[in-house]
């Protein structure tokens, strides 16, 4: 109801004002929220408000930067208090995978696209690397010049040969498989509802991978939530996941936790209950944020919980 007030009043205050004098008055509110919410925020934009992105990527950055914060991730051990505070749950899957990505992998799969940005890209891990991406449609960013191979391709069916990643990373991705995926293609084929197709793509991936190659998965994890774009996890669905790979002669299962005092290292249980920030979904359908940025109590971004698996396949015997 009150998303509905907040278009009404834009749509008023639009059919008043001359287009000219409403641009300038637009802009000009969002500058003020811009800064309202700074300055609420401790210093920083809410969620998804003018700024928020180069923020949290400035923050991913920073951390990808700090050895001790990796040990904490690649130990699991708690995290600074307020750790993410107001922040998605990439700043916890970048630099969990980050803490625990070989050093020695050659040949790696980004089955996602999770890595193509430019603060993932200029890290110095991917020096004398075989990087190859994966997804559905062109992005507007690439960095094929850096030697960047991208493949646009179905996870489900993939046009490798078998056992030819040291690594796969597969990042806020499988959610997707089978889903509405049409926000990112623009193809009416991609609107889905084969929801145990993530199956598939977990199998396929494996294909690839070789022995004793590195599979780095992570889904938005909690209560059990299908969002037209997406499912949320929960255990149930992930305990499927991890048995879909196959023989595995490591499991690694990293389960972490959304709450006013930020991001924290957290149990399958203790995150059982957690649900995804709803308006963000309509926003991202819609690609707009509202004229009015909504704030949850929490300042929670989107998911509110995050599982973070790693699994090595096991070779022929």
């Amino acid at each position: 109801m009150f998303q509905r007030v907040k278009y009404s009043i834009k749509a008023v205050i639009k059919s008043i004002l001359p287009p000219f004098i409403y641009n300038i008055s637009l802009k000009g509110f969002n500058k003020f929220q811009n800064r309202l919410s700074i300055l609420l925020n401790k210093g920083f934009p809410a969620p998804w408000s003018r700024g928020y992105v180069e923020y949290k990527m400035r923050m991913v950055s920073r951390s990808l930067s700090d050895d001790d914060l990796l040990g904490k991730f690649r130990n699991r051990e708690m995290l600074p208090e307020g750790y993410g505070y107001g922040l998605d749950e990439r700043i916890i899957e970048y630099p969990w995978l980050f803490a625990n990505l070989p050093k020695e992998a050659c040949n790696i799969l980004d089955a996602g696209s999770i890595l193509n940005h430019k603060t993932i890209i200029e890290q110095s891990c991917w020096s004398n690397k075989k990087l190859h991406i994966a997804t559905l449609a062109p992005e507007p960013v690439c960095f094929w010049q850096k030697g960047i191979s991208y493949l646009y391709e179905d996870l489900r069916c993939l046009p490798m040969k078998d056992n030819f990643y040291d690594v796969i990373i597969c990042l806020s991705t499988i959610e997707h498989i089978g889903c509405d995926n049409t926000i990112h293609t623009k193809d009416g084929t991609h609107r889905e509802t084969r929801l145990d197709d993530y199956l598939q793509a977990i199998k396929e991936l494996r294909r690839v991978l070789k022995p004793d190659g590195s599979l780095f998965l992570s889904v938005p994890f909690g209560k059990y939530e299908y969002l037209g774009m997406f499912q949320q996890f929960d255990l149930l669905l992930l305990n499927h996941a991890m048995s879909s790979f196959g023989p595995a002669i490591k499991v690694r299962e990293d389960f972490f936790k959304y709450s006013k005092g930020g991001w924290q290292i957290s149990k399958a249980d203790e995150c059982s209950d957690c649900t995804f920030v709803k308006w963000i979904i309509e926003a991202w359908q819609k690609r707009s944020v509202p004229f009015v940025v909504p704030t949850e109590g929490d300042l929670a971004a989107a998911a509110r919980a995050v599982a973070c698996i790693h699994l090595v396949k096991k070779g022929a015997n």
